[in-house]
């Protein structure tokens, strides 16, 4: 195996131990697969291309920028963290509005959908830190181009199939018989959950 294939392997097997760490990316596809499989596959499309635009600019040079100008580091965390907060709030509304109707709230529409998913990746504290950080601490700066390429496809694709995996877990027959009548209950977790994820970004950092 030449370098640039090395470096390749080892980006992709932290990519995965990174993206298999549960996280806001995780949360939000679970508690939109447990409601409906196909919108938590529009949601993963939407993760996808923000992993890629934070993939393009870690080998840019992103982190470099970070460490010289911090307050674009604070404004990117106090940003990702308002926009969590916002989030589990969203999923915790789900959940009253569905028992002040008694009825399944409206599904979002596939705009809606990536939007989300799309925001939630770009503004994912987890997702910056990582892409602006491994780079440098892999040398991925000497890949050439056509090894760039496949590293911006590869990891941000590696993250769209374990959700797409996730999804099709959750939203499977044996765990959505088991999780029947508990939705609701898994929108709050999940609420709760993101806002506890911003919270720490806006307080802790």
């Amino acid at each position: 195996m030449n370098s640039d294939w090395h470096i390749i392997a080892v980006l992709l097997a932290g990519h995965f131990l990174a993206v298999a760490t549960p996280g806001p990316n995780t949360a939000f596809i679970l508690q939109t697969a447990v409601h409906n499989r196909r919108a938590a596959y529009i949601a993963a499309m939407g993760i996808f291309p923000a992993g890629m635009i934070w993939a393009s600019a870690g080998l840019a040079g992103m982190g470099q920028l970070i460490v010289a100008a911090p307050m674009l580091e604070q404004a990117l965390r106090i940003a990702g963290g308002c926009y969590l907060c916002w989030i589990g709030w969203r999923m915790i509304s789900r959940r009253r509005a569905s028992q002040d109707t008694a009825e399944a709230p409206p599904e979002k529409s596939v705009p809606g959908l990536l939007a989300t998913g799309f925001m939630t990746n770009f503004l994912n504290p987890k997702a910056i830190a990582w892409y602006t950080s491994i780079f440098a601490a892999t040398g991925a700066f000497e890949l050439s181009a056509s090894y760039r390429a496949m590293v911006i496809i590869g990891m941000p694709g590696m993250g769209f199939l374990w959700y797409l995996c996730i999804a099709t877990a959750v939203s499977g027959r044996l765990v959505r018989d088991v999780l029947m009548g508990q939705t609701r209950w898994i929108d709050l977790v999940s609420g709760i959950t993101m806002i506890l994820f911003g919270a720490k970004l806006l307080v802790l950092g």
